[in-house]
């Protein structure tokens, strides 16, 4: 278990705000949580998790059908590699889009410069990732296109954001203002004919608030990835009601050719509250719950042949390991009295022993 302060990437703050409170993440062997923090630093009270919503669906949803077909045709050691390989790719290309965005260009001569620093970085190589630069230029072509196509102007990038009232978070890749299409009656009429002077549908340019959240592969999207951009959207509405949420998309690159293209998929108002409701709760249950009450151990300090190893050993709740980074909570009583080391103690590394989910 480790923990680290997440703030917001980057937002234009003449256009929108920061929410009053800050955000660590909680990593467990097997998901992650996140937890709200004060503008003091100090743990907000009373101590909860929020589920990381990616965590809150794998609970909650099974895998979806065609990537289970995906999986069996080639084996599972073959399916974690290439499943591996593409998480990474989706990774870098997050960062880079996330530089165009940032910049305003993007030079793509620099693509290997990219891979090989990102490789070096993470320390990962495949033989697959030989292609990745010009796989990268393409899907950035295919990015930069539809952000043209739609006018995008950025608000927030990687936006972090907890829900009280829904007990999840997660930061939204993308909050901005984008430009479609909208049929409606824009003031025209029928000049003649039996409709004559009645109002006449026609599309017309508007601008929309939207959420956009990117995917890397390039053979559509699963019914979770509408769950989760609904999430979001409620996420957005719950923090902001002021400013909703009018559009909740995903954009991926599609194969192409001689024109950079893409896919895009609106999900807003796609899936019942009711559903959404369950998900959530029932990651509460097999999730949130469990890792906030059970205790978790840390190893720390000096051992030798003269004293027992256990004094180098400490049991907490999770509340106590995150006060260890973000503060205190004096007013609270451990559930478990740690048995400290007899020898000097180490710097304190705020990592623990893996959530056994």
């Amino acid at each position: 278990m480790t923990v680290e302060f997440v703030p917001t990437e980057w937002f234009d703050e003449n256009a929108i705000k920061l929410p009053n409170y800050k955000v660590g993440r909680v990593n467990f062997g097997q998901g992650r949580s996140y937890i709200k923090i004060d503008q003091d630093g100090s743990l907000a009270q009373p101590f909860r998790l929020y589920t990381s919503l990616t965590t809150s669906i794998a609970q909650s949803m099974p895998t979806p059908k065609a990537l289970e077909e995906w999986k069996f045709s080639l084996g599972k050691k073959e399916a974690d590699r290439q499943m591996k390989v593409r998480a990474h790719f989706g990774t870098m290309m997050h960062i880079e889009i996330g530089k165009f965005i940032m910049e305003g260009v993007y030079d793509l001569d620099k693509c290997d410069e990219v891979v090989e620093n990102y490789t070096s970085d993470h320390n990962f190589w495949d033989n697959d990732c030989t292609l990745w630069a010009h796989e990268l230029k393409e899907d950035m072509l295919s990015f930069v296109q539809f952000y043209n196509d739609y006018e995008i102007v950025p608000l927030g990038l990687e936006y972090v954001l907890l829900s009280d009232s829904r007990g999840f978070g997660t930061p939204i890749d993308l909050v901005c203002y984008m430009t479609v299409d909208e049929k409606g009656e824009w003031g025209e009429v029928y000049k003649s004919g039996e409709r004559k002077g009645e109002p006449k549908i026609t599309s017309k340019r508007v601008k929309k608030r939207a959420i956009i959240n990117f995917k890397s592969g390039r053979k559509g999207f699963y019914e979770t990835h509408g769950i989760q951009m609904e999430c979001e959207k409620l996420l957005w509405d719950e923090n902001f009601p002021e400013s909703p949420i009018d559009i909740a998309m995903n954009w991926a690159p599609a194969d192409w050719k001689t024109t950079p293209s893409y896919k895009v998929k609106e999900w807003q108002g796609t899936t019942s509250q009711a559903e959404i409701n369950a998900i959530l709760v029932l990651a509460q249950i097999r999730y949130q719950a469990k890792a906030e009450k059970r205790q978790y151990m840390s190893m720390s300090g000096v051992i030798s042949t003269a004293d027992s190893v256990a004094g180098a050993l400490q049991f907490e709740d999770v509340e106590d390991f995150c006060n260890r980074k973000f503060g205190n909570t004096p007013n609270k009583k451990r559930a478990y009295k740690a048995t400290e080391a007899k020898q000097a103690q180490s710097p304190k590394s705020f990592t623990s022993s893996a959530l056994p989910i």
